[in-house]
Order: C-alpha cells, then structure tokens, then sequence
C-alpha cells in the first residue's frame, strides 16, 4: 500500500519543530512494511493523533490512544481530513492490554511522559513489544536528553508548566530496544529546540541541517528509528 493522495504534511503528523521532527516522518516512510493488504496499526500516546492519520489515509487498520479522553484529543485532526475509520481507545503505555496483536505500534514523544525512571520506560517498550505480533515493528520518535543548555531550557519549560518529563539518553533508548530482535536508531537537532515560534525553529533546523547535526549523538534531542521483533 502506498501514500494517500490526501495532503498530508508533516506539520499534520508532527505538531510542531517540524523540520526537525519531520525526519522520523521521513524514515518512517522509509521503513513502513510494504503490503497488499491493511496492516493492523496502534499508535500509544498519540495527543492529536498525527501519525494515526499518516497511517489511516494509507489504508491501514488503526487503533489511536492516549492515557485519558482519546477521542477528544484525536478526531479533530482525523475528522479535518474525513477520515473515521480510525478506532480510539484510552491505554497506559505502561499496562497495554493486547498480546501479539499489531503489525505495527508507533509512537511520538512517549516514554518522558509515560514513565519516571529508566527501568520504568523499559517497561513501557516491554508492553509494546508484547502488543506486535511475530515479525511486528516498531517506529519511534522520542526526546532524548541533549546537553546541558537542552536540559536546562527544558527545565524552565516545564516549571512554567507545572509539568515534568523524563529525557532519555541514546545509550539507553538503544538498551530499552534490545529486547526486540534488531532495531536502528538516528538521531537529529541540536540548535533547533531554542527556537520561540516554528519560523525560528524552522531557520535553526535549516542551520542544523547544514552544520550542527554533525555534533556528536549525544548532543543531539530527537531520536527516532525502527525495531523488529523476532519472528
């Protein structure tokens, strides 16, 4: 199955920092199984449900969540595009209720917010894991720590909030996906997080592009890849 001919942009899929976040879109693109026939999808944690719509207007089975009020949050977006296939279901990441059920599970911006500690969001990708079925795959997008100028930004962010989020690092989302047979990890962005509004961010994205994504990975704050469960 291929792309809907629907005008969907990244900026539908991704929210906001689109130039940076939109390439997890590109690989997921990239990387989504071909196939004749409709996948069975489950994006957790999904907000406005962006990367559920990317999926749904390729003709795949869809089941859409978030913690609480799914529905609410999602069908907006879903509906602006008339699309409502889509099946909304509330889950915690943490306590998924499916076992080999999904070709695919995909996620943005999850583990902060889902779990508080490292073996907690280990957790959280044990759950997803169980839910694909043999041969299943996982695509991701997250947060990942960055330096001290990103924490410290963040920081400030979140007071402002009264929110708190838990930022993991490279080496240790790529411990939390050992679990699955094989997994692939990039990671992008380094200036454009200071950015205030999306044309700031978007310019810092473009300067990134060009020079500051060759920092080292660690320095980095989005990740985002693939993992395969054993069939």
């Amino acid at each position: 199955m291929g792309e809907s001919v629907v005008d969907i942009t990244a900026a539908d899929i991704v929210g906001w920092d689109v130039r940076t976040w939109s390439k997890a879109v590109d690989y997921w693109r990239a990387e989504l199984p071909a196939s004749a026939a409709p996948l069975r999808c489950l994006e957790i944690g999904a907000g406005p449900g962006g990367p559920s719509l990317w999926l749904a207007l390729q003709g795949h089975e869809v089941t859409c969540s978030n913690f609480q009020n799914t529905r609410e949050q999602a069908s907006p977006l879903h509906e602006r595009f008339g699309i409502r296939s889509i099946a909304y279901e509330d889950i915690d990441a943490n306590d998924i209720p499916y076992e080999g059920e999904f070709d695919i599970v995909i996620f943005k911006s999850v583990l902060g917010g889902a779990a508080s500690t490292v073996e907690a969001q280990a957790g959280v990708i044990r759950q997803i894991h169980a839910a694909l079925k043999p041969g299943g795959t996982l695509l991701y997008a997250e947060n990942l720590r960055g330096t001290w100028l990103h924490r410290a930004a963040r920081a400030v962010a979140y007071r402002v909030r009264r929110a708190s989020w838990r930022f993991v690092s490279p080496k240790e989302l790529r411990g939390m996906l050992a679990v699955f047979d094989r997994h692939e990890f990039r990671s992008t962005g380094f200036l454009s997080l200071f950015g205030v509004t999306e044309a700031q961010r978007g310019a810092l994205a473009a300067a990134d592009d060009a020079v500051f994504n060759r920092v080292p990975q660690d320095w980095r704050y989005v990740g985002f890849g693939k993992a395969v469960k054993r069939r």
